[in-house]
């Protein structure tokens, strides 16, 4: 704010000064000591004038900032991040017009991973036979676009995530694979955050191409963490990021970044009911998109870990008033039927699991959700109450079983 005030009041203080100058060179000086010539000689004017023209002399080359501090860090992120945001559409851009009017056949947006990679949410790209990759580079004769074919690496449908290779072509034309070649340099990772320590009120910046307007940044702050967002087939998305900075369609795929530039999340989807931004936007957490970009990339797929177990609806566990969610049905060979739960039979329940190591469960989105930090192959605690075997009792016996998660079929 202090920069704003000195540029609003330098106006002033030169014509301040202008009157000083016209003050000193006028009569009210006149007297013995003024030569013929008109030079200035009274010593009192001398003493006046000369710190005055100094003032002046610094007035006139000191700059007029017009940005104050907050606003330079924000256009200095901009700069920073914009060549590791890309625009991702099913044909390649025009060339003309950058900036002017929305490019036709954007789906999404997305951001460089590494030297080879482009991530963006799997529903961008799983209508998309052939997406393009376009980049958005300034030199000194403006802006220009450099635009690909990407391969998809693999994608991961529950979570919303996908990995695009760029500038990979299957294709034994010479000219084609000459096309594909990436210049050095134009691939530019985003610096990575963390999720797991995001506090409510703190900056965000949305990246992306809202309806096509490409690489526009807007500002906001997290409105809410720890939010759930359903994901494929109806398994729920853990530690979503609630935001305010306005997210549209074009968005999605892009960045949501901190204060450092840092990627904190992936804009993914608006809670509005007229299809626009609301107010709403939810970002799916860095932490979750690394673990399972990092997975595809090295396997083609995201290893899930797999209890082997099917719960009763939410609302059949709260209509029943139990304390947790019930089984209804056991995998045969799965891990839950190793270790030893049971289902609902003979018009008796099943096992209620009320806690996965220790934290309590009152829905099948709380379970989702922990098994969402674990790996095929680890050992969970799950605390059960199972009924009586006496029929017509209402007792339910507490106890603890140990199982160690296989892996859910791709």
């Amino acid at each position: 704010m202090k920069l704003h005030h000195q540029s609003r009041h330098r106006g002033f203080l030169v014509a301040l000064l202008a009157c000083a100058l016209v003050w000193l060179r006028g009569s009210a000086f006149a007297g013995p000591g003024l030569a013929s010539s008109g030079r200035l000689e009274h010593p009192l004017r001398r003493q006046l004038l000369v710190p005055v023209l100094e003032l002046c002399s610094a007035l006139q080359v000191a700059p007029a900032l017009a940005l104050s501090s907050d606003e330079q860090l924000v256009t200095s992120l901009f700069e920073r991040v914009t060549p590791g945001v890309v625009s991702i559409a099913r044909e390649a851009p025009p060339k003309e017009s950058m900036g002017e009017k929305p490019s036709p056949g954007i789906a999404g947006s997305g951001f460089v991973w590494d030297k080879k990679h482009v991530v963006t949410n799997y529903h961008v790209i799983n209508e998309l036979q052939t997406p393009y990759v376009t980049f958005l580079l300034k030199d000194g004769s403006g802006s220009k676009r450099l635009s690909y074919q990407a391969q998809v690496v693999g994608y991961d449908a529950t979570s919303d995530v996908a990995v695009l290779e760029v500038g990979s072509q299957d294709s034994k034309d010479k000219e084609k694979e000459k096309e594909a070649d990436i210049p050095r340099g134009l691939m530019q990772p985003l610096n990575r955050g963390r999720s797991d320590r995001l506090l409510v009120g703190q900056n965000v910046f949305a990246f992306g191409n809202p309806f096509g307007l490409e690489h526009s940044l807007s500002r906001g702050i997290i409105s809410g963490v720890s939010r759930k967002l359903e994901g494929a087939g109806g398994r729920p998305i853990s530690g979503v990021i609630q935001t305010d900075a306005s997210i549209n369609p074009g968005n999605s795929g892009g960045p949501l970044l901190n204060s450092d530039g840092e990627v904190i999340g992936v804009n993914t989807a608006i809670l509005s009911g007229s299809g626009m931004f609301a107010g709403v936007g939810l970002a799916i957490p860095i932490d979750t998109v690394y673990k399972n970009v990092e997975s595809i990339i090295s396997k083609g797929f995201v290893k899930r870990p797999l209890l082997g177990l099917v719960f009763a609806p939410d609302v059949m566990d709260q209509e029943l008033q139990l304390n947790g969610i019930m089984v209804m049905k056991v995998i045969p060979d799965g891990p839950a039927a190793s270790a030893g739960v049971r289902a609902m039979r003979g018009g008796r329940l099943g096992d209620v699991v009320v806690a996965m190591d220790g934290k309590r469960i009152s829905s099948t989105d709380d379970l989702f959700g922990m098994l969402e930090q674990r790996a095929p192959g680890d050992t969970v605690k799950l605390t059960l109450q199972r009924p009586s075997a006496d029929v017509d009792s209402e007792k339910l016996e507490e106890l603890d079983l140990s199982i160690k998660l296989g892996q859910a079929a791709e």
